[in-house]
Protein backbone atom coordinates (compact mmCIF):
# COMPACT_ATOMS: atom_id res chain seq x y z
CA UNK A 1 0.00 0.00 0.00
CA UNK A 2 1.23 3.32 -0.89
CA UNK A 3 0.52 6.07 0.66
CA UNK A 4 -3.70 7.78 0.04
CA UNK A 5 -4.29 11.00 -0.53
CA UNK A 6 -6.30 13.03 2.49
CA UNK A 7 -7.87 16.34 2.86
CA UNK A 8 -6.03 17.24 6.43
CA UNK A 9 -7.78 14.37 7.75
CA UNK A 10 -5.62 11.17 8.96
CA UNK A 11 -3.75 9.64 7.02
CA UNK A 12 -2.03 6.36 5.92
CA UNK A 13 1.54 6.38 5.73
CA UNK A 14 4.04 3.84 5.69
CA UNK A 15 6.56 3.08 8.90
CA UNK A 16 9.76 3.01 8.01
CA UNK A 17 11.60 2.89 11.48
CA UNK A 18 10.65 1.10 14.60
CA UNK A 19 11.06 4.08 17.15
CA UNK A 20 8.37 6.96 18.22
CA UNK A 21 9.27 10.47 18.98
CA UNK A 22 7.78 11.77 21.64
CA UNK A 23 7.74 15.81 22.19
CA UNK A 24 7.32 16.89 25.27
CA UNK A 25 7.43 20.97 25.60
CA UNK A 26 8.63 22.87 28.67
CA UNK A 27 6.41 21.54 31.67
CA UNK A 28 6.88 23.51 35.71
CA UNK A 29 5.91 21.32 37.79
CA UNK A 30 5.75 23.87 40.52
CA UNK A 31 3.29 26.32 38.95
CA UNK A 32 0.72 23.24 38.07
CA UNK A 33 1.37 22.05 42.00
CA UNK A 34 0.56 25.42 42.88
CA UNK A 35 -2.54 25.50 40.90
CA UNK A 36 -3.66 22.09 41.86
CA UNK A 37 -3.28 23.71 45.70
CA UNK A 38 -5.44 26.57 45.19
CA UNK A 39 -7.96 24.30 43.46
CA UNK A 40 -7.96 22.02 46.50
CA UNK A 41 -8.30 24.72 48.56
CA UNK A 42 -10.87 26.11 47.15
CA UNK A 43 -13.12 22.56 46.72
CA UNK A 44 -12.18 22.49 50.61
CA UNK A 45 -13.69 26.03 51.54
CA UNK A 46 -16.66 25.21 49.38
CA UNK A 47 -17.29 21.65 51.14
CA UNK A 48 -17.13 23.94 54.07
CA UNK A 49 -19.71 26.41 53.12
CA UNK A 50 -22.02 23.20 52.30
CA UNK A 51 -21.46 21.92 55.69
CA UNK A 52 -22.52 25.21 56.79
CA UNK A 53 -25.59 25.46 55.34
CA UNK A 54 -26.26 21.44 55.59
CA UNK A 55 -26.35 22.25 59.42
CA UNK A 56 -28.52 25.70 59.37
CA UNK A 57 -31.17 23.73 56.87
CA UNK A 58 -31.17 21.15 59.60
CA UNK A 59 -31.70 23.48 62.50
CA UNK A 60 -34.59 24.59 60.69
CA UNK A 61 -35.76 21.68 59.89
CA UNK A 62 -35.73 20.67 63.47
CA UNK A 63 -37.27 24.56 64.17
CA UNK A 64 -40.16 23.44 61.69
CA UNK A 65 -40.70 20.24 63.12
CA UNK A 66 -41.42 21.70 66.69
CA UNK A 67 -43.99 24.70 65.23
CA UNK A 68 -46.01 21.84 63.30
CA UNK A 69 -45.91 19.73 67.06
CA UNK A 70 -46.90 22.80 68.84
CA UNK A 71 -49.30 23.77 65.86
CA UNK A 72 -50.96 20.21 66.17
CA UNK A 73 -51.27 20.56 69.91
CA UNK A 74 -52.95 23.53 69.20
CA UNK A 75 -55.56 22.45 67.03
CA UNK A 76 -56.85 19.37 68.59
CA UNK A 77 -57.23 21.38 71.94
CA UNK A 78 -59.32 23.89 70.00
CA UNK A 79 -61.17 20.55 68.75
CA UNK A 80 -61.77 19.40 71.94
CA UNK A 81 -63.38 22.48 73.12
CA UNK A 82 -65.57 22.72 69.86
CA UNK A 83 -66.82 19.35 70.79
CA UNK A 84 -67.80 20.30 73.68
CA UNK A 85 -69.58 23.48 72.72
CA UNK A 86 -70.89 21.21 70.16
CA UNK A 87 -72.24 19.24 72.57
CA UNK A 88 -73.19 21.48 74.87
CA UNK A 89 -75.49 23.59 72.38
CA UNK A 90 -76.60 20.17 71.01
CA UNK A 91 -78.14 19.70 74.90
CA UNK A 92 -81.28 21.87 75.70
CA UNK A 93 -79.27 23.54 78.07
CA UNK A 94 -80.15 27.39 76.13
CA UNK A 95 -83.25 26.30 75.82
CA UNK A 96 -83.85 25.60 79.34
CA UNK A 97 -81.96 29.04 80.27
CA UNK A 98 -84.26 31.22 77.81
CA UNK A 99 -87.47 29.11 79.34
CA UNK A 100 -86.15 30.55 82.79
CA UNK A 101 -85.51 34.18 82.22
CA UNK A 102 -89.11 34.04 80.28
CA UNK A 103 -90.86 32.44 83.39
CA UNK A 104 -89.11 34.95 85.68
CA UNK A 105 -89.90 38.06 83.42
CA UNK A 106 -93.33 36.74 83.65
CA UNK A 107 -93.32 36.09 87.38
CA UNK A 108 -91.60 39.90 87.98
CA UNK A 109 -94.07 41.40 85.26
CA UNK A 110 -97.70 39.99 86.93
CA UNK A 111 -96.51 40.49 90.55
CA UNK A 112 -96.22 44.17 89.85
CA UNK A 113 -99.66 44.15 88.11
CA UNK A 114 -100.55 42.74 91.24
CA UNK A 115 -98.93 45.13 93.48
CA UNK A 116 -100.42 48.12 91.64
CA UNK A 117 -104.23 46.43 91.48
CA UNK A 118 -103.64 46.47 95.49
CA UNK A 119 -101.84 49.71 96.02
CA UNK A 120 -104.96 50.90 94.00
CA UNK A 121 -107.54 48.57 95.96
CA UNK A 122 -105.90 49.62 99.20
CA UNK A 123 -105.21 53.13 98.12
CA UNK A 124 -108.64 54.32 96.77
CA UNK A 125 -110.10 53.41 100.36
Amino acid sequence: MAGYASRGGLSARQQTQDQVAINVGKFDFDSEVEGLRSHVQKIKQLSLAIEDEQKKQGELINSLEDTMERAKLVMRRAMGRLNIAYRQARSNHMLYLILFALLMFTVLYVLGKVYRIGRAVVGGR
